[in-house]
């Protein structure tokens, strides 16, 4: 009986084994289109006549059910006239859409100056010029999206400038907040926005942050910026936290950017050299970063001119995988063109005592996430600068990069490695 026993056990270590080399596997697939943003409903919009704002957005916009019906369709132009930003955006199915050469919305006050919020549904921002000024160490934001219950909103053909703040400003964010999926922002299209003229502090001039999925950002400029021109995150408390089985605080399952697509954008001048944030110097910043965030397509994006082109790392307690990046260039970039890992040397799975909590943690106790599941290939990186053209850091693992100058890690493994380091195949399979 102990020698069938012994065979038994060796047919489940042998049998188990197997199975565990079959289901790991290395890269990423690509999303394809099935969960690209619908656009359709836009169309609606199309059927309705144009309620013009004279003096007040808001005025306009409250207009809409005498004029077009409750719950209709409603297009409100937006002139140069109008003065009452800052503004909230609580009706469902609104267009607003700028005059052909408008002058600039602006507003004396910092804060947010078009805001979207909870349990909106069906919004097109479009062809507007919105201008932003000086906060000094306040916070100033062009458009932000924030809340639940928020679906199908369009950000399209806006020239959105001048956010100049020391702590932060964004040209454009989302901001899920729900905990549940069901509640969770979803369906955002960004595109075609030249966002420049930036000083945004610790922030970006766009981003995609907490539980928002099925989004993209294309064909945007974003130039002159003096921070992360675009950025997709997880982890860092936007939607609730959660505790494990251990007690431990760590960011909410839901607390992530994904299943979106970063396509066709054009970045130039991304600097933090006069970024006070970063104490006037030129720091590891990328002009793409996916912070926290999985299932993301980064394609045919354009970078020049950059600290770093493209990073892929996790701040805070968390994964960032399942990440293609495809056709792809950078040039012109001061230390690198791309950047793969945690930055921290240790990470959060391999050392207990870090600190996950999102709702209390800092920078200088950060860069312990992981980087999994990724196929970048087919990209030109051409800089020259001070580090390799793609640098790994930590914890980057079933990974295929397919790039010159780039060598293989525990290639011959089931992509896995232990503690802190990388695995890294150089081929496809």
């Amino acid at each position: 009986m102990k020698k069938c026993y012994g065979i038994l056990l060796l047919l489940f270590v042998l049998l188990g084994t197997s199975t565990l080399q079959a289901s790991a596997k290395w890269g990423a697939k690509s999303l394809g289109e099935k969960f690209r943003p619908k656009r359709d409903w836009m169309q609606k919009f199309s059927d309705t006549a144009d309620i013009i704002a004279t003096n007040s957005i808001a005025e306009a916009i409250e207009s809409c059910d005498e004029i077009v019906g409750r719950n209709k369709y409603c297009v409100v132009e937006v002139g140069s006239a109008v003065n009452d930003l800052p503004l909230l955006i609580s009706r469902s199915k609104i267009k607003l859409i700028g005059t052909e050469n408008m002058d600039a919305l602006t507003s004396l006050e910092s804060g947010i100056f078009f805001s979207i919020g909870d349990n909106t549904q069906k919004v097109v921002i479009e062809g507007l010029n919105i201008q932003g000024h000086d906060v000094g160490d306040e916070e100033i934001y062009g458009i932000v999206i924030s809340g639940e219950n928020i679906k199908n909103i369009a950000i399209l053909n806006n020239n959105i400038h001048d956010f100049d703040s020391n702590s932060n400003a964004h040209g454009i964010a989302v901001y899920g907040t729900a905990k549940s999926s069901k509640k969770g922002i979803k369906n955002i299209i960004i595109d075609n926005n030249e966002v420049h003229d930036m000083r945004t502090g610790s922030s970006e001039s766009i981003v995609i942050n907490g539980n928002v999925r099925r989004w993209e950002i294309v064909n945007n400029d974003v130039y002159d910026v003096n921070n992360i021109a675009i950025d997709a995150i997880g982890g860092e408390g936007t939607s609730p936290a959660q505790t494990n089985s251990k007690g431990r605080v760590i960011p909410g399952r839901l607390d992530t950017a994904r299943y979106g697509y970063i396509e066709d954008n054009f970045i130039e001048n991304m600097h933090t050299s006069d970024n006070p944030a970063y104490d006037n110097q030129d720091s590891w910043a990328a002009a793409i970063y996916i912070d926290g965030a999985h299932h993301i397509q980064i394609s045919n994006n354009v970078v020049v001119n950059s600290a770093w082109g493209y990073e892929i790392g996790a701040e805070n307690c968390v994964n960032s995988r399942h990440i293609t990046m495809l056709g792809n260039s950078a040039e012109q970039s001061s230390f690198g063109d791309l950047l793969l890992g945690g930055y921290a040397k240790r990470g959060f799975k391999a050392d207990k005592s870090i600190n996950c909590n999102p709702n209390n943690t800092n920078d200088a106790n950060e860069g312990h996430g992981y980087v999994k599941y990724l196929t970048i290939k087919e990209n030109q990186f051409s800089s020259q600068g001070s580090e390799e053209a793609v640098t790994l850091q930590y914890r980057t693992t079933h990974a295929i990069v397919i790039q010159e100058g780039v060598e293989a890690v525990n290639e011959n493994k089931n992509g896995s490695a232990k503690n802190d380091a990388n695995a890294i195949k150089i081929v496809e399979d």
